[in-house]
């Protein structure tokens, strides 16, 4: 028998061998990973949704997938994304849902995460649809598959609810004076959190010599309280008054202290590193005419930070307490993060005591 060439056995170990190992890892790497998964088919129970506070604990919407009658044993974990239609799922939104078939929504729950997305109060159509992987355990260790897949989107028009916090009494001041008729009832007011005992509110007076009383409820026959003095008030005093002219004011009185003051707002704007070229003075935002406690301007922004100032002046100043979800403004709070430079609406509204509320929109090119 003819003896192999000892060059031959040299050239077999050093590159068949390693291909046949090669392949071996390989094929693995497919099972394990790279194996396509089954088109997934999204439903959801209502494609148009308006949603109400008073409905807050009903059920809004319930999203469902699956595979279009195939089993899949593998581990898949699966995420619901939201995004505005037009912005395509750019920055999407998303919930984590592990191995769930489905996931239901409350109308509070619902309105909070669409909050993400569209203003409190307004409408918008939104895209949603599934992201899924399959996850495998290797050597011990979670292994991601690093194929993602998209379900088809479903579109949904949802309209939102601005949250409105009720202040019942002893948590509210009525302001009736002669600037509305002495009207209990319809006068404007102030609130504070239950149990701080310190009251506020933005009011606008449109008389140029406002007096009123602070009453505890709507009614003349509930606590009345009056200027006793000394920036006090008290039962039995005079009307609280005024001195700065017709406009908007910061109110605010203590039951703590029995003390109150009060604040002309001559200007509301902007300032911060978002905010090009105004150095230390803000960008000034416009009054609505027809309410005097919203402020707007539309302005371009950079990537960066801003804040919302009174009378430009860090007085009173509003940023967002983190996570900065919410559109409430916190007063002296961290600024509130821009990270996408564009052109934006911007709003203020400080018209309901208690339920202040800003909008940052930026606007498609």
């Amino acid at each position: 028998m003819r003896k192999l060439s000892h060059h031959f056995l040299l050239f077999t170990c050093m590159f068949v061998v390693p291909l046949l190992f090669c392949k071996k890892q390989v094929d693995f790497a497919k099972v394990v990973i790279h194996d396509h998964l089954p088109s997934l088919s999204l439903s959801i129970s209502s494609s148009v949704i308006a949603l109400f506070q008073a409905n807050a604990k009903m059920n809004a919407i319930r999203f469902s997938w699956g595979y279009n009658g195939i089993t899949v044993t593998d581990a898949i974990y699966y995420t619901l994304q939201f995004s505005l239609k037009d912005d395509q799922f750019e920055s999407p939104v998303e919930v984590p849902l592990g191995s769930s078939l489905a996931a239901g929504f409350s109308v509070e729950e619902f309105n909070q995460l669409m909050h993400k997305l569209i203003d409190p109060g307004d409408a918008g159509d939104v895209a949603a649809r599934i992201k899924y992987m399959r996850q495998v355990a290797y050597n011990q260790k979670i292994v991601s598959g690093d194929e993602i897949y998209y379900s088809d989107q479903v579109l949904i028009k949802v309209t939102t609810y601005r949250h409105v916090i009720a202040y019942p009494s002893p948590d509210f001041f009525s302001l009736p004076g002669n600037y509305q008729s002495w009207d209990p009832l319809l006068a404007p007011r102030i609130v504070s959190k239950p149990g701080e005992r310190e009251y506020e509110g933005y009011i606008y007076f449109p008389i140029e010599y406002p007096q009123f009383l602070f009453v505890r409820g709507n009614q003349w026959s509930d606590f009345i309280f009056g200027h006793i003095g000394n920036s006090m008030f008290g039962v039995k005093g005079t009307p609280l008054s005024i001195f700065g002219g017709k406009g908007t004011y910061l109110v605010h009185a203590s039951t703590n202290t029995n003390k109150w003051f009060y604040t002309k707002i001559n200007s509301w704007g902007i300032i911060g590193s978002a905010v090009q070229h105004t150095g230390k003075m803000d960008a000034v935002m416009t009054q609505d005419p027809t309410n005097s406690c919203i402020w707007r301007l539309n302005i371009n922004l950079t990537e960066g930070e801003l804040s919302f100032r009174a009378n430009n002046d860090n007085a009173i100043r509003f940023g967002n307490e983190w996570p900065a979800i919410d559109h409430i403004p916190d007063y002296d709070a961290d600024a509130i993060r821009i990270t996408k430079a564009g052109n934006y609406n911007i709003e203020l509204d400080l018209s309901i005591p208690g339920n202040y509320l800003y909008h940052i929109h930026r606007n498609r090119l």
